[in-house]
């Protein structure tokens, strides 16, 4: 998982540019997906579906899941497809990477948001493009690439709540109607060589070797979990042995997340997650880190930003994912991440995929605002059904799914 930035705000409005938009379009199908992110072919379902449920003058809101690093031209290529001009809603700190990153994406369209802050800017033009409805407003809710295809990130309720307060704020005729999308992106050759080559060179950067005669299930737990302790050491926590793994990454987590709390003089509430807990934590290191009149607290904020992250990195392992179903796939996922997080920076793809994309059933968001409800029942209920959604999505598509990347890996590394 790269780190999230805490660069000064700057707000990037659409500027969206028909040729431009038709020329980054040709571009992304012709050259970008296959060519540099290895997206060799896309399959799209139930487009038909949606074309029989939508309505004239319905507005759209695309919610996808965010596996990938090649999520959001995916979703170009697809939303096209399926006859859908989509508007991006992305992070600022994608805005500042390149100047010509910046001009294309406003160019498509794209508006910049704070996701950690209070943007009223970014809101005010999300509910303007809602109720205009010339193109698809599409947010990424798991916030991050947390690089687990199979499983959703719990989704951040943002774009529920921007969905639900656009219906009540402007009264609309028309239905606002929530499109989850399942995505999946997996291998169509065999790269168990190029994975065994990668968890080599991780284990030389911990300072070991490979043993090839291991499982790849039992070689990623053990460079993990020796990542993991070199980590904590370094920063001074020591914890004991943990026979069992998500007990060992849970703890690990709270060993890490309660002095930052403290430190924060956070008190998080009995009913919420380890994940809850650290996005809270991450909302107000980053009003820290970007409020100019807190400069003596800069450089503390920093540190805090390390290990809300380092959280953030350690909860993105679930422990199960890959022991359940130990497939080419789901190794691949978990390899990439672990270089990623050592490394500080994503891997470009180590084999062709194929991205299968399904389109759920509409969620008429109009039907969640019954008479009396209130607005937080209505956002979570969304949110939760959102989340639920794009998940049996995407256990549709690994059932389908006959690529080479399905299968398991239940032989030795050599």
């Amino acid at each position: 998982m790269l780190d999230f930035s805490d660069l000064p705000y700057r707000y990037f409005p659409p500027r969206h540019s028909p040729l431009i938009a038709c020329v980054v379009r040709w571009y992304n199908r012709l050259r970008h997906l296959p060519r540099v992110l290895r997206v060799m072919s896309i399959q799209v379902s139930g487009i038909e579906a949606l074309a029989a449920q939508r309505r004239r003058g319905d507005r759209l809101m695309l919610l996808p899941n965010h596996p990938t690093h090649a999520d959001a031209a995916i979703m170009l290529e697809a939303a096209n497809r399926a006859s859908i001009k989509p508007q991006f809603m992305a992070p600022y700190d994608l805005f500042l990477r390149s100047r010509r990153s910046a001009f294309v994406m406003q160019r498509l369209g794209s508006f910049s948001v704070d996701r950690e802050g209070s943007d009223q800017r970014a809101m005010k033009q999300a509910m303007e493009s809602l109720t205009r409805g010339r193109r698809a407003l599409t947010i990424f809710p798991e916030g991050n690439v947390y690089l687990e295809n199979d499983r959703v990130t719990p989704f951040h309720d943002g774009a529920a709540f921007l969905a639900i307060r656009t219906v009540k704020a402007i009264s609309l005729p028309q239905r606002v109607l929530v499109v989850p999308i399942a995505i999946k992106a997996t291998y169509v050759t065999d790269v168990r060589p190029a994975l065994t080559r990668l968890l080599n060179r991780i284990a030389q950067t911990l300072g070991g070797d490979l043993d090839k005669a291991l499982s790849p299930l039992v070689a990623l737990r053990e460079l993990g979990e020796i990542a993991l302790r070199r980590n904590l050491k370094n920063r001074g926590i020591a914890f004991g042995d943990h026979d069992n793994l998500p007990a060992l990454i849970e703890h690990a987590a709270e060993c890490v997340l309660e002095p930052l709390e403290v430190k924060l003089e956070l008190a998080p509430r009995s009913s919420d997650s380890l994940m809850d807990r650290v996005r809270g934590a991450r909302r107000l290191i980053h009003e820290v880190r970007t409020d100019p009149q807190r400069i003596a607290d800069h450089a503390s904020a920093a540190t805090w930003a390390g290990e809300a992250m380092l959280v953030l990195r350690i909860l993105s392992y679930s422990g199960r994912y890959v022991a359940e179903s130990p497939t080419i796939d789901r190794i691949a996922e978990t390899v990439e991440k672990l270089s990623e997080d050592l490394h500080r920076q994503s891997l470009p793809p180590i084999g062709p995929r194929r991205a299968l994309v399904h389109l759920c059933t509409p969620l008429v968001v109009n039907e969640y605002l019954r008479k009396g409800s209130r607005t937080r029942d209505a956002v979570r209920t969304l949110t939760s059904d959102c989340e639920s959604a794009v998940q049996h999505g995407i256990d549709q598509l690994n059932h389908s799914n006959t690529a080479f990347g399905s299968e398991l890996w239940d032989t030795a590394l050599a």
